[in-house]
């Protein structure tokens, strides 16, 4: 009789913490070819932080639009949509010309594309923070809008995203300094500023468009301890 009530309480003990760790706040991380390993970079520094997370390259985009919705953190680091000066940002590129966008205003790249207003009111809404580290991922296209303010108006509470060209290797940089920052306990903001201050003097000398990028909603907010987003 001990013995079973001993394997019943141990199988308990067991759920219990199964439970306890598929409930951990997940986070998805990816870059491609040319902008690794920052997306395994994130991925440790965020699991040092307590979420369950996870980091892969050159994914196809229904991938990381279909793992969205179960998010607590989605970091990009790659390529930025560019027609022309006249018509750039609103999408980021993944493999096989594969697009997550902004919205779908009859004109698009590629084959593929994923639309962040084809999400319902509240897939993406428990999302605690969104970094498109990209070029022009802040910036409005007249073809695909606003990536960054169709992303906020899904209910994510802050996103990250860069107006201009990022150089590769300062956006890996930053992607490095911001991700070690925050795992160290500072805001949002002050992860990005102090990530884009460190660039300045590290080779390619200069910004080099990292310091174009702009933080919509709760930039004071931190990633510690591990959560969901408030709203």
């Amino acid at each position: 009789m001990k013995r079973v009530l001993l394997i019943l309480i141990a199988c308990c003990m067991l759920a219990i913490l199964t439970c306890s760790v598929s409930a951990l706040p997940e986070t998805n991380n990816y870059d491609c070819s040319d902008t690794t390993p920052t997306a395994y970079d994130a991925q440790v520094d965020q699991s040092s932080m307590g979420y369950n997370s996870s980091s892969a390259t050159n994914v196809f985009a229904l991938t990381a639009y279909n793992r969205f919705k179960s998010d607590a953190i989605f970091f990009f680091n790659g390529h930025g949509l560019f027609y022309d000066y006249s018509h750039k940002g609103g999408g980021i590129k993944f493999s096989d010309e594969s697009w997550i966008m902004a919205k779908d205003i009859g004109y698009h790249p590629g084959n593929y594309p994923y639309y962040i207003t084809d999400y319902g009111k509240t897939d993406i809404d428990d999302v605690l923070l969104v970094v498109y580290l990209a070029c022009y991922s802040a910036h409005y296209n007249p073809y695909n809008g606003h990536l960054v303010q169709e992303t906020m108006d899904k209910g994510v509470d802050i996103c990250i995203g860069f107006d201009d060209e990022v150089e590769i290797e300062n956006g890996k940089y930053w992607s490095e300094g911001f991700w070690d920052r925050v795992r160290n306990g500072e805001s949002v903001s002050e992860a990005a500023r102090n990530a884009k201050n460190e660039c300045y003097s590290h080779w390619p000398f200069g910004y080099h468009g990292v310091d174009t990028y702009e933080i919509s909603g709760d930039y004071n907010g931190c990633l510690t301890p591990a959560r969901y987003g408030d709203y």
